[in-house]
């Protein structure tokens, strides 16, 4: 049984009236009169009567707009809870950052939208940007935030969020942290201590040497930002890590920055997901929220 025959009985039903279900509808009333005969032929039943100028339901229309008003009122509640759905945030984001966002960044941003939405529950996978954009192709991650620029194929969306700065952090106890600018010959001599050499971090620490010719001397490679924090706070050596990541340090003089005469050297974050992957109302507003805090705070 066609539904759109349905559809116009029902509201022809609704009014008697084939005038007024033609306004309703937005159909001619021969063609209206068409689609009910169509329909009538179908069913084999006799809808309509007419005595005089006036319409009546027979016992069979009767009968027949009993049930089309109980399809129509679940269609109804079908297409409501459809929509309530398309904007219900709630549920659970499948997130991951690669060490740097992942870090300082993100549960910022996480907090602002548990504030927002305490229902909703945010899983956060922090790994090496490799490993976040694996589970991002695999689908195990709903979106990822990476810093540095991976090599991302053609199913991976890439969108830009913020520039950080690399910058050159030692120990208030080295004896850099007395010049207000070091140079090229202050650092020639001295240790560095480097992230893991598959990581994006080293492989921008090695743009950062070569681009400003500072020797490349390492004495010991970590694999997190926080050992190697440790490590120049320790005086093991000094680093050259993201501003974000050592910005609370600096602030409370647990770090030195060491200025250079240099101009700044960017450090890239790109919010990142699988073009097939269906977003959810909720994951969109925590993109939302993430670019919203990444302007304000960053």
């Amino acid at each position: 049984m066609d539904l759109h025959y349905l559809e116009i009985f029902n509201t022809v039903a609704k009014h008697v009236s084939f005038k007024r279900a033609s306004e309703i509808l937005h159909i001619s009333q021969p063609a209206l009169s068409i689609q009910i005969k169509k329909l009538e032929s179908q069913t084999g039943l006799r809808l309509f009567y007419k005595i005089g100028n006036k319409m009546y339901l027979s016992d069979d229309g009767i009968m027949l707009y009993e049930y089309t008003k109980k399809i129509f009122t679940i269609i109804d509640e079908m297409e409501q809870n459809i929509s309530n759905q398309q904007e219900f945030i709630g549920g659970t984001i499948q997130l991951g950052g690669s060490n740097t966002p992942g870090t300082y960044i993100l549960p910022t941003v996480i907090g602002e939208m548990k504030k927002l939405y305490p229902s909703v529950t945010v899983n956060l996978h922090i790994a090496d940007t490799s490993e976040i954009t694996t589970m991002i192709e695999n689908g195990t991650l709903d979106l990822a935030v990476n810093g540095g620029n991976g090599n991302y194929n053609s199913n991976i969306v890439v969108e830009k969020l913020l520039d950080d700065r690399l910058v050159i952090v030692a120990s208030p106890k080295n004896s850099l942290c007395e010049k207000e600018c070091v140079d090229v010959e202050d650092l020639s001599e001295i240790s560095f201590i480097a992230h893991n050499t598959t990581s994006q971090l080293y492989t921008w620490f090695k743009k950062f040497i070569d681009e400003f010719q500072i020797p490349e001397n390492i004495s010991m490679h970590f694999g997190s930002i926080d050992a190697i924090k440790h490590a120049v706070y320790a005086d093991l050596g000094i680093s050259i890590i993201p501003y974000y990541s050592a910005k609370l340090e600096i602030e409370m003089g647990l770090l030195k920055e060491l200025k250079m005469n240099k101009g700044d050297f960017h450090y890239p974050y790109s919010l990142i997901y699988h073009k097939n992957k269906y977003l959810s109302a909720t994951t969109k507003r925590f993109i939302e929220i993430l670019n919203s805090v990444c302007k304000a705070n960053y």
